[in-house]
């Protein structure tokens, strides 16, 4: 008996081949923008005209004195006068950069070309360096002149592999707790894989390298591949280096960064004017720790006004203080009357704008006019979606390679260290 054919399907599944891979347009899955990058907006311009050679900030530091009480016909006060103090400062020039080939330029991103782009690269280039910009704006806002990221807590061993460095004191400063779960994350966030770091040990270089992630033991913990052979030692600077070729210091951020709140409020010399030659010129620290209130904010408030003047009308607050005064105050509503807080659930100080970013440091809260700093922008500065138009081209010699970049150069101005305050040490959640 013949036997006839077996019946066959032909699956979609079989004939992938007739189809194109298709994309959705680009999506967003993480946090790409950085709030402190609109934060400084307000702050007043400082009038002055740039200078290459030296530019002085002149300071009223000192409290006048001399007034005498005299008997009719007699002696009067003595003729004295106090003169204003004087600082420096100079600019900074924050320089990104990205590539693209005269393959793009000239084929890719003309006619039919660009339809093969899910997203203008370009464009997508761009945006990324600025997100990566504002990043770094960011953690200038707290910083020290030194640009100082991290330190090195623990001697290492010998290798240009260095999967195990253990971390301590953001920013060189030790009101900023390293043993904290909080710490840690904190110190984890300031680095990026592929970002360019150096070590830095008594103000010379030792190597630099390129951070591969977190260390082996996890969190507060980086890992690092060096150009060569180094020993990561306790106290060792961490900072970025991303400059192309030059070897020494100062291809690094080394002592390239604008005055920080971190700096205005606790340095024992900012803009080259010292708190021991002009005691006037400090802020209130309270490293008293505990939880935030009421009573620490209105000391710390009447504090700045006794001795700087102004009234605080921006604070800063690390997310994990904010989180603990909500516990707080939360646990208050459970056990007292309604009359006895005002609270809905947020902190709030009349007259003053609160703020709080990923980069707000832990375990602090920092007060302060926003007229006790002053800026000066040298270059525009772009918005923060800003695209290709805000770089500049740069055709690479004999490459077939283009080069697009751009620089932002700025300062910023404390005028007024007494002005503002700082909280260390304080309870978080």
């Amino acid at each position: 008996m013949a036997t006839g054919n077996s019946a066959s399907f032909t699956l979609t599944s079989a004939e992938t081949a007739l189809y194109k891979k298709t994309n959705t347009a680009v999506k967003s899955a993480i946090k790409a923008f950085t709030e402190e990058w609109s934060w400084a907006d307000d702050t007043p311009d400082e009038r002055i005209i740039p200078s290459a050679n030296e530019m002085r900030l002149v300071v009223d530091t000192d409290f006048e004195k001399g007034v005498a009480s005299i008997p009719e016909g007699g002696y009067e006060a003595l003729a004295s006068s106090v003169s204003p103090r004087n600082g420096t400062f100079s600019p900074i020039q924050l320089n990104i950069r990205y590539s693209f080939s005269l393959l793009y330029q000239d084929g890719y991103n003309r006619g039919q070309g660009k339809q093969g782009q899910i997203e203008n690269q370009i464009r997508y280039q761009a945006l990324k360096k600025m997100q990566a910009l504002q990043e770094t704006f960011g953690q200038q806002f707290y910083g020290f002149t030194t640009g100082t990221k991290a330190v090195v807590a623990a001697t290492g061993s010998s290798s240009a592999t260095q999967g195990n460095i253990q971390l301590k004191d953001a920013f060189g400063t030790t009101l900023i707790s390293s043993s904290t779960a909080n710490g840690k994350a904190y110190l984890d966030g300031l680095f990026r894989a592929g970002d360019g770091v150096a070590l830095v040990r008594s103000g010379a270089i030792v190597e630099f390298g390129t951070v591969v992630g977190l260390g082996s033991s996890g969190s507060g913990y980086l890992s690092v591949n060096f150009n060569a052979a180094c020993t990561p030692t306790a106290g060792d600077l961490i900072v970025a280096a991303n400059a192309v070729t030059d070897a020494t210091l100062a291809g690094t951020d080394y002592n390239k960064w604008v005055v920080g709140l971190l700096d205005a409020t606790t340095s024992a010399s900012v803009h080259g004017l010292a708190t021991s030659a002009a005691p006037n010129w400090a802020s209130y620290q309270d490293s008293t720790g505990g939880r935030w209130s009421y009573a620490k904010q209105q000391k710390a408030i009447n504090q700045v006004m006794n001795n700087g003047g102004v009234e605080v009308n921006r604070m800063v607050m690390a997310q994990g203080v904010y989180r603990d005064v909500v516990a707080g105050e939360g646990s208050a509503l459970r056990y007292a009357s309604g009359d006895a807080f005002d609270f809905d659930w947020s902190f709030k100080a009349k007259g003053v704008k609160i703020m709080s970013s990923r980069l707000s440091p832990n375990g602090t809260v920092f007060g302060w006019n926003n007229a006790v700093f002053t800026k000066k922008l040298l270059s525009d500065k772009p918005p923060a979606e800003g695209g290709p138009d805000f770089f500049s081209l740069d055709k690479v010699q004999d490459r077939s390679l283009v080069q697009a970049s751009m620089n932002f150069i700025y300062f910023r101005c404390t005028t007024n260290r007494a002005g503002m305050f700082i909280a260390s040490n304080l309870t978080e959640q």
